[in-house]
């Protein structure tokens, strides 16, 4: 072989197995339903009951936005990610959980507006935050709106990333390669192989991350304490936070514009875990989270103040970390919600399923499923929780 084309040969060799190798981590992406966008899971969804969880985006804005103005539901449950764990089970019909599209009250008011350019709905429940009304608190990254989700150079590597740190292990990669049929319906590798995602009602499942021992995302509570105890300026979850005026006055306008739409409005303040809410309850004035639980009842709406979990009998195994309540708490929360008179949703929910799923799984972050693939909860924050 002449000298120039052992030169093109060594060239040319190892572009050869980068190009395989990126097409074959494309290939694995595709299988996997990672190339699949916001949009197009949220229009899937309205004819399949499959569950949807990226290992690459994280995309719950646009995603819900365009699940709500599919569902066109009666009744929208809204918030942070916080309320995403509002179960479907309860509900006769007609609901929609829109947690996660509300981050803060920029893009509640980006998706009321979308969602009302559609549809009317009767009632809005909405899931407050504290830290969205500290002076501290900046509007989300713009891709965080993004529906578009091209995969780049950067996204190809990952699958290889993935095999590295384990998030897919070598026999759900040959699973993907060579039997694909016998992958379950589900869009993304999360919802594939770690039962997490979004489901149809827009409630997430957090699947295997609740069931290793020690492997939640909050041991001991420790991070969210960390997290609101710290000092800086770009904190706008610690306690001491100064109010932001402007702000409370931006949900008051959020609220009539949604009444004005003629829909009844409730708002609550979720609860957060127990040695949270104590930490919390000691600082000192002016105190952040004070000042919005005093401000709540002004509110011109039914409003409910479940930030103390023992309003609602919640213990810290039903939290997924510490501002994070699992299933059972959300359902503790619906149960006392629909027990007001003030409201209807007793009609709208089969309150005696909600009872008996709170009986059956008290001290546990979510409910029991049927289904042999998953493992139990465990106490993955390490607090002494008997499973």
């Amino acid at each position: 072989m002449p000298r120039s084309g052992r030169y093109a040969l060594l060239f040319a060799l190892p572009l050869a197995i980068a190009f395989s190798a990126l097409g074959l981590s494309y290939l694995v992406l595709d299988r996997v339903g990672e190339d699949v966008d916001p949009l197009t899971a949220a229009r899937m969804q309205q004819t399949v009951d499959i569950s949807y969880g990226s290992a690459l985006f994280y995309r719950p804005r646009p995603y819900k936005i365009e699940r709500a103005r599919l569902t066109k539901a009666d009744t929208v449950l809204l918030g942070s990610s916080r309320a995403m764990q509002f179960l479907g089970t309860p509900w006769k019909g007609g609901a929609y959980n829109a947690g996660g599209a509300m981050r803060d009250l920029e893009s509640g008011e980006i998706f009321v507006n979308s969602v009302l350019d559609v549809h009317h709905p009767k009632r809005v429940i909405v899931s407050l935050d504290w830290w969205w009304f500290s002076k501290t608190r900046r509007p989300d990254a713009p891709s965080d709106a993004l529906a578009e989700t091209p995969l780049t150079l950067h996204e190809l590597t990952q699958p290889a990333v993935w095999l590295w740190d384990g998030t897919l292990s070598s026999q759900e990669l040959k699973t993907l390669l060579f039997t694909p049929a016998t992958l379950k319906p589900a869009i993304g590798l999360t919802a594939h192989f770690k039962n997490a995602g979004w489901d149809s009602f827009g409630h997430y499942d957090y699947g295997n991350l609740l069931t290793e021992q020690a492997g939640g995302p909050d041991v001991g509570f420790e991070e969210t304490l960390k997290d609101i105890q710290r000092k800086s300026k770009r904190n706008d979850r610690a306690p001491s936070n100064e109010f932001s005026e402007e702000s409370w006055q931006r949900l008051e306008a959020l609220v009539k514009q949604l009444q004005d739409a003629g829909a009844e409005v409730i708002l609550f303040l979720p609860p957060v875990a127990g040695p949270v809410y104590d930490w919390i309850a000691e600082q000192p004035e002016p105190n952040l989270v004070k000042e919005v639980q005093r401000r709540l009842p002004t509110l011109p709406a039914l409003t409910f103040d479940f930030h103390d979990p023992r309003t609602v009998g919640s213990d810290p195994c039903e939290f997924v970390d510490g501002i994070h309540g699992g299933e059972v708490t959300y359902l503790r929360v619906l149960n006392a919600m629909a027990s007001d008179p003030s409201t209807d949703l007793d009609a709208l929910i089969d309150r005696p399923l909600v009872q008996k799923l709170i009986a059956e799984n008290a001290g546990h972050a979510s409910i029991r499923r049927d289904d042999p693939d998953r493992q139990p909860e465990a106490d993955f924050n390490s607090l002494g929780c008997r499973k």
